[in-house]
C-alpha cells in the first residue's frame, strides 16, 4: 500500500508541475501577446518566424535602398531641369545673335548673359547628393569638373553605380558626364562645354556665320541629349516607385505571416489559462486525498 501511495503521490507531483508549466506559459503569452517567446515552445515555428524575420529586414533594406535612389534620381533630375532652362536660353541667345542687324555692342552683351549661363552649367556639373556628387561616376567625392581650371578632372568616369532594390535586381541610379554633357565625345564640337563656349566666343567675334548654322545645330543636338537624359532619370524613378509600392505591400505580408506564426490570440489564452487553472485545482483536490492517512496505514 505503501509502495502504491509513493507512486500516485510522485504521479501528483509530476501532474502539477505540468499543469504550472502550462500556466505559466499561457501567463507569459498573455503577457507579451506571443505564443512563441523561447525556441522550446513551436521549434518548427520558430524556424519560420526567423525565415520571415530575415525576410522583413531584406525587405526593409531594400527599401532604404529604393528611397535613396529615388533621392539621388530626383536630384539628377533637378539638375536636368535646370540644365535644360539654361541650354533653352542659350539657344534662343544664339539664334538672336545670329541676327546680322544686331549691333557689336548688343551681341556683347548676349555674350556677357551666356558667359554667366556657362559658370552655371559648370556649377551643375558638380550637382552633389548629400556629400556623394552624381556626375562623376564612380568618383563621387570629388567635383567631377574642375571650375578654376575650366577642365574635367582626371577622375570623374563612366562607372555606373547600381543600387539593390530586390534579391539579385539591380538599378542604375547615376548618369556620368559623358552622358549628359558628353565630356568625352570623340568629336569636341558635340561637348556641351565647348559648345557654349564656342557661342560665348562667336557673340564676342560677331561670327554670325557660325552663330547661325553650326552653333545652332550644336546647341540643339546638347539640348535634345539633355532630354534624352531626362527621359531615362524619369523612367528609372517611375519604376522605383512601382518598386517601392511593391516592397511596402510585401512587408505587410511578411509581417502578417510572421505574427500568424508568433501570435496569440488572447481570447484562446485566457480560456485556455481558465481550464488549465481548473485541471490544477482538480490536481490540488485528489491530491490531498490521495496524501491523506487512513486509520488502515496507522494500523499496518
Amino acid at each position: 500500500m505503501r509502495v502504491t501511495n509513493n507512486v500516485l503521490i510522485n504521479n501528483m507531483k509530476r501532474n502539477l508541475t505540468i499543469n504550472i508549466r502550462n500556466m505559466e506559459k499561457s501567463q507569459m503569452q498573455l503577457a507579451t501577446g506571443r505564443r512563441i517567446n523561447k525556441p522550446s515552445d513551436d521549434p518548427t515555428g520558430i524556424v519560420d518566424s526567423l525565415h520571415y524575420k530575415t525576410r522583413i529586414k531584406e525587405n526593409q533594406q531594400f527599401q532604404e535602398n529604393v528611397k535613396d535612389a529615388i533621392s539621388w534620381l530626383e536630384t539628377t533630375e533637378s539638375a536636368l531641369n535646370n540644365l535644360s532652362k539654361i541650354l533653352n536660353r542659350v539657344y534662343e541667345l544664339t539664334t538672336y545673335g545670329a541676327n546680322g542687324s544686331l549691333a557689336t555692342e548688343d551681341r556683347s552683351a548676349l555674350a556677357d548673359e551666356v558667359g554667366q549661363l556657362i559658370d552655371e552649367v559648370e556649377s551643375i556639373a558638380n550637382t552633389a547628393y548629400g556629400d556623394r556628387y552624381v556626375f562623376g561616376g564612380s568618383n563621387t567625392t570629388e567635383p567631377p569638373y574642375d571650375k578654376n581650371a575650366g577642365v574635367w578632372n582626371a577622375n570623374a568616369n563612366n562607372d555606373v553605380i547600381k543600387f539593390e532594390i530586390g534579391v539579385g535586381i539591380e538599378i542604375p541610379v547615376n548618369l556620368t558626364a559623358d552622358d549628359v554633357f558628353q565630356k568625352d565625345a570623340s568629336d569636341p564640337s558635340k561637348r556641351l562645354l565647348q559648345t557654349l563656349k564656342d557661342i560665348y566666343d562667336h557673340l564676342r567675334g560677331d561670327n554670325t556665320v557660325a552663330l547661325g548654322s553650326s552653333d545652332i545645330e550644336r546647341i540643339k543636338n546638347n539640348i535634345n541629349q539633355v532630354l534624352s537624359s531626362r527621359a531615362q532619370v524619369g523612367a528609372r524613378i517611375n519604376r522605383l516607385e512601382m518598386t517601392a509600392n511593391r516592397l511596402a505591400e510585401q512587408e505587410l505580408n511578411f509581417t502578417g505571416l510572421q505574427s500568424e506564426i508568433e501570435g496569440a490570440d488572447p481570447a484562446k489564452v485566457i480560456m485556455d489559462l481558465k481550464n488549465q487553472e481548473n485541471v490544477y485545482r482538480s490536481a490540488l483536490a485528489v491530491g490531498a486525498r490521495v496524501m491523506m492517512p487512513t486509520l488502515m496505514d496507522f494500523i499496518r
